[in-house]
């Protein structure tokens, strides 16, 4: 219910984030570095991230560090002037890895593995319908100039997400593994080094778990690609502006486009082929992302019709994957280490992606169409891994048929 009061303010002023940032003064360089600078921060906020969630609860973390991560931040980037302003906005925005970790287990603890696909797709739909109002974005900036409309969408931002996360804690429950932690943890005060042991322990697990593994792998991968090779990226806009050609206040029907698709894709086609094989599934849709960057990468001039068909296949493929990998994890992810699990998740992908943040800055300024280059490669690489799981996660089913045919 209170999702639309995040999704709406953040893609109004996350689409022209880094025109803002250019506005004033910030270099594509300087860019690359904010990116591994946010994701340096957002190391160490996943690594504190499992242990503070099983120590607060899912519901009190979820409020505490989402106010810290969001709207501390954005009013941070309302009022930045410099590059160091903006680099302390990044560092206070990796807050927000805390919760992601918190509100998952929101999502996830208290379903199965159909409602929490369907739960990842509903919350893909709020956020991504939030897409279609990205013309008024586009039509303040053309009024109001990048700078002023940007700064006004900032403070919208900061307002709204404050009034959401007060009210969702207001309506929030603990979950029932969270409660059991919470209250274990009332029985245990000596602090024995839990959060050496928990992360030891869970590392312990995993060397044994090759599926699990290979799942979190490809979580990884993808989200480093999403840092640099989607409509998320914040070299999106400056690709589509200075290398595509297309005029600044028009982008956003670029963001209606890409909305629109993969709204449909996740009303209409999702629960069409939530039954069929979702390995199968996810591996086209990768191919269909990857088809929509080389696209990208031999198109020149203006041409705006083409763009936008590249778009809307782009969508398709990212709107039928990212739910699905996100339900993936959470299946293959069962028990009480869960949190510690995605914590260890978010680091790497934070540590990873700070390392692709600080070389994307150099790649942009080297030839801008090497992002989406590089970002086919992790995409191929995804896609390997799938083609492994799926034999490691087949082989594990037919040993299960066989035990239970032998009983």
């Amino acid at each position: 219910m209170f999702e639309p009061l995040w999704g709406i303010p953040y893609v109004l002023y996350n689409f022209y984030l880094s025109l803002y940032m250019k506005s004033m003064g910030i270099t594509d360089k300087q860019i690359g570095f904010l990116i591994s600078l946010g994701f340096i921060s957002a190391i160490v906020f996943s690594l504190m991230a499992g242990v503070i969630t099983d120590a607060l609860g899912r519901r009190k973390t979820t409020l505490i560090f989402d106010l810290i991560g969001w709207p501390c931040s954005i009013l941070l980037y309302a009022f930045a002037k410099d590059f160091w302003m903006f680099a302390l906005a990044i560092i206070v925005n990796g807050a927000h890895r805390i919760p992601a970790v918190s509100f998952n287990l929101m999502v996830i603890e208290d379903a199965d593995n159909t409602q929490r696909f369907a739960a990842f797709n509903l919350i893909n739909i709020i956020n991504i319908s939030a897409g279609l109002l990205t013309p008024i974005a586009g039509l303040a900036v053309r009024m109001y100039g990048i700078v002023n409309a940007e700064r006004f969408l900032l403070f919208f931002a900061a307002t709204s997400m404050t009034l959401m996360m007060i009210m969702r804690y207001r309506y929030h429950t603990e979950t029932r593994i969270g409660q059991k932690i919470l209250q274990e943890r009332k029985k245990h005060t000596k602090k024995r080094g839990i959060q050496k042991e928990a992360y030891k322990k869970v590392l312990g697990d995993l060397v044994k778990k090759p599926t699990v593994l290979m799942i979190m792998s490809v979580v990884i991968l993808f989200n480093i690609y999403m840092t640099i090779g989607t409509h998320l990226s914040l070299y999106f806009a400056p690709y589509m502006s200075e290398v595509l050609g297309i005029e600044k206040s028009m982008m956003s029907l670029l963001g209606v486009a890409n909305s629109a698709t993969m709204i449909t894709t996740l009303v209409f086609i999702n629960p069409l082929i939530s039954g069929e094989n979702k390995m199968k599934n996810m591996m086209l849709a990768l191919v269909l992302q990857a088809l929509s960057l080389f696209l990208l990468t031999i198109i020149s001039g203006n041409n705006f019709m083409i763009v936008v068909c590249c778009i809307m296949l782009f969508a398709v493929g990212f709107g039928i994957f990212k739910p699905s990998i996100d339900s993936l994890l959470a299946e293959l992810t069962e028990g009480d280490s869960r949190a510690i699990i995605y914590s260890l998740v978010n680091t790497s992908i934070s540590a990873s992606s700070a390392l692709m943040g600080f070389v994307s800055g150099y790649i942009y300024d080297l030839n801008p169409r090497l992002i989406y280059l590089t970002s086919i490669t992790i995409l191929a690489i995804c896609l390997l891994i799938l083609i492994a799981l799926k034999r490691s996660l087949d082989h594990e089913y037919e040993d299960v048929e066989f035990t239970d045919a032998a009983l």
